[in-house]
């Protein structure tokens, strides 16, 4: 019989984060510091770093997913319900100024590690394959997707800084890509 849990494993993925964005890397001595338990304690579900980076990484797409599928819930029945939804959520999601360490060493987490980067592509692969799915015109959603998704990654990864007000005429400009456009099969706007 398996022993009980006596410890949050949302507590200990929350030092991993922190620890993330305070250091850069990730250790087992410095998680269990960080969440206050011993090492042991860390190491009763995540055997290594790669495991702890595995869980937090499933946790931030998880929490993700349910974000941006509770802000496509007011567009449920219209067309281009999941990029709409996934729009509104951007706009309900700015930017944390100076808080994406955590984020960029995520990133490097997934590029070094293939079944990290796999879990990622397929939760992608499943997001456009409902975006397309529910678009109206699939070309023209498809590029607001890459738009809008290019927009997040140049925030998150603090490439660029946009005030509030061009943010959202960026998200404005999306929304009308994603809703209105159609392009012909010769790749120029109809």
């Amino acid at each position: 019989m398996p022993r009980p849990r006596k410890h949050d494993q949302n507590a200990i993925l929350d030092a991993v984060e922190r620890v993330v964005a305070r250091d850069g890397i990730v250790t087992l001595d410095a998680v269990a510091r960080e969440a206050g338990v011993s090492k042991a304690t860390v190491i009763y579900d995540h055997s290594n770093k790669r495991e702890l980076i595995a869980a937090l990484v499933a946790r931030t797409m998880k929490a993700d997913n349910d974000f941006n599928e509770a802000a496509q819930a007011e567009f449920s029945g219209k067309p281009n319900a999941a990029l709409r939804g996934r729009i509104e959520a951007a706009r309900r999601s700015p930017p944390v100024e100076g808080g994406n360490a955590a984020v960029l060493s995520l990133v490097v987490g997934l590029l070094q590690d293939a079944a990290l980067r796999a879990g990622f592509r397929d939760n992608q692969r499943a997001i456009g394959q409902t975006i397309l799915a529910g678009a109206g015109h699939p070309r023209a959603a498809r590029l607001a997707w890459l738009a809008l998704e290019g927009l997040k990654y140049q925030q998150h990864l603090e490439f660029q800084h946009w005030s509030a007000e061009e943010r959202e005429e960026i998200l404005c400009d999306i929304e009308l890509l994603a809703c209105t456009a159609t392009l012909t099969e010769g790749g120029s706007n109809a």
